[in-house]
């Protein structure tokens, strides 16, 4: 062994001053080659790897070839170890490397191998050389171990957290979803926070599966993938229109239980936040605003509604805080009225005077001149008309 690794040493010392050409490549194939021994083809890998060279790259992809080739040559207990070190080593540097070429024997080792931590070193490397036509493969073998572990817990997480990387990675879309469904799988916490941060650079637009989950998903998952939305780099009209398919969904979707009417309204609330964060003026948006003022589960919600007409300031949301306004003040004329009806419309007045539009003219004086209504809300209302040009 000793004289094995003098010899490495000095082609190495030979090699170090001079620029990789072809044939000193051979040498260091030849040194590998000539390796007695796995722990010894082991030494001259590490040291191979230790030049930090891309020109040996083609080299370690031979190495990685061979050692799938003759794996089932190593069956004692230390030859698994020292095989499963050297591949996830080999592994590791053609990933760094960007290695193209290699990705068919990254890829074999995810298939043939049983080590996982080997198994997920190559899936990291796929991602790191950009192998896009492996995304599905990994995408599909991540959705898999998304619904439930195997025999083996432990070696199925380790597996999930490389795909994980893989798919951030990739940069791929397509990856999205299978890391979504793992930030709230059967996984440690420690895989469910990397899905977390990995789903934020999968896709600078993830719209088009966020808008699949909300429309599929539960109203917990709608939430999450709201959530998504709202912090992703997509276009703001992307943004504005999975947002507003969360709030016709939400508004649409018939609740079993209190819970879930609960799940729903948080799904409506962040939805109608988003929309007046992206100051949405979207025609969709009234109507479903409007419903949620009409039907919200408390009053927080129907705040958000009023709060979403106002930043529109459309003609037509200009008419419906009009209409809302004018059945409030019917209502006080005739008596009703209590300190719900009060807090929404001196919202909807104040929500008003921000569309300065004229729509809302007769509706504020109505109101201005209606004495059953408190102080504050005719003050609201004289400072409103004062908006309105």
């Amino acid at each position: 062994m000793k004289r094995f690794m003098c010899l490495v040493l000095a082609f190495l010392a030979m090699a170090a001053p001079l620029a990789f050409s072809s044939e000193e490549s051979e040498v260091y194939r030849q040194i590998y080659k000539d390796a007695g021994s796995l722990q010894q083809k082991y030494s001259a890998v590490l040291s191979l790897v230790g030049l930090g060279d891309r020109s040996v790259a083609p080299i370690l992809s031979e190495a990685l070839d061979d050692l799938l080739l003759r794996q089932s040559s190593y069956s004692s207990g230390t030859d698994k170890e020292i095989y499963a070190d050297m591949v996830k080593v080999l592994c590791r540097a053609l990933g760094d490397y960007k290695y193209d070429d290699a990705a068919s024997s990254l890829w074999a080792v995810v298939q043939q191998l049983r080590d996982p931590l080997a198994r997920a070193e190559a899936l990291i490397s796929l991602g790191k050389i950009h192998a896009v036509d492996y995304v599905e493969r990994v995408a599909i073998m991540l959705r898999d171990l998304d619904i439930a572990p195997g025999p083996d817990r432990l070696a199925d997480e380790q597996v999930a957290y490389g795909c994980i990387l893989a798919l951030e990675k990739f940069r791929d879309v397509r990856g999205f979803m299978p890391v979504f469904y793992a930030t709230d799988a059967w996984y440690t916490q420690r895989v469910r926070d990397q899905a977390e941060r990995s789903l934020a650079n999968i896709a600078a637009d993830p719209t088009d599966p966020i808008m699949e989950l909300i429309r599929k998903e539960s109203a917990a998952r709608k939430l999450l993938a709201l959530k998504y939305n709202a912090s992703s780099k997509a276009p703001v009209e992307r943004k504005i229109e999975a947002a507003l398919l969360a709030l016709d969904v939400a508004e649409s979707a018939g609740p079993r239980d209190k819970p879930e009417a609960k799940a729903l309204s948080e799904v409506r609330k962040l939805a109608l936040r988003s929309l007046i964060a992206f100051r949405s003026t979207r025609a969709e948006g009234v109507p479903l605003a409007v419903f949620a003022y009409s039907n919200g589960l408390d009053d927080e919600e129907r705040l958000l509604a009023l709060q979403s007409l106002g930043v529109s300031a459309t003609d037509a949301a200009a008419t419906a805080l009009r209409d809302i306004i004018l059945r409030l003040d019917a209502d006080q004329k005739a008596g009703i009225t209590d300190d719900t009806r009060n807090r929404m419309a001196k919202a909807a007045i104040e929500n008003g005077a921000l569309t300065k539009n004229h729509i809302l003219w007769a509706a504020l004086m109505a109101v201005s001149s209606n004495e059953k209504w408190s102080g504050g809300i005719l003050l609201a209302a004289q400072t409103a008309l004062k908006e309105i040009p």
